[in-house]
């Protein structure tokens, strides 16, 4: 069964998926909140939610799904189901699928000014 840390601390969780202690100011700048809210969603019981664990993975690197998992905002089973029917349908990319790429780089000794643009 995957770990639930419903009860833990973010800190601590946010620490052991990183491998390593993260001081408070490295977890409320991973939230994208100033301090002052950090200390007052923590005293208030709120500090836990998708929206703040979802941030605080995508900064930190950390797996957004396996985060709200362990703290129960996705159940494990949902995410094991949805794994295996992604595995199931291979790596054949959707019919509706594009492919962007990214326009060729010039070399600067290549560029010219634009003639269309105003002077500085």
């Amino acid at each position: 069964m995957y770990p639930d840390d419903t009860g833990k601390d973010l800190a601590a969780v946010l620490s052991y998926l990183i491998g390593r202690t993260l001081t408070k100011e490295e977890i409320w700048t991973a939230l994208d909140m100033p301090r002052s809210t950090y200390y007052d969603q923590l005293d208030k019981g709120t500090l836990i939610s998708a929206d703040n664990l979802s941030k605080a993975g995508a900064n930190l690197g950390i797996n957004r799904a396996e985060l709200l998992t362990r703290y129960r905002f996705i159940d494990p089973d949902e995410v094991a189901s949805l794994a295996e029917e992604i595995g199931g349908r291979g790596a054949a990319p959707s019919p509706t699928a594009t492919v962007v790429t990214a326009p060729a780089q010039t070399e600067f000794s290549e560029s010219r000014p634009r003639l269309d643009a105003p002077p500085l």
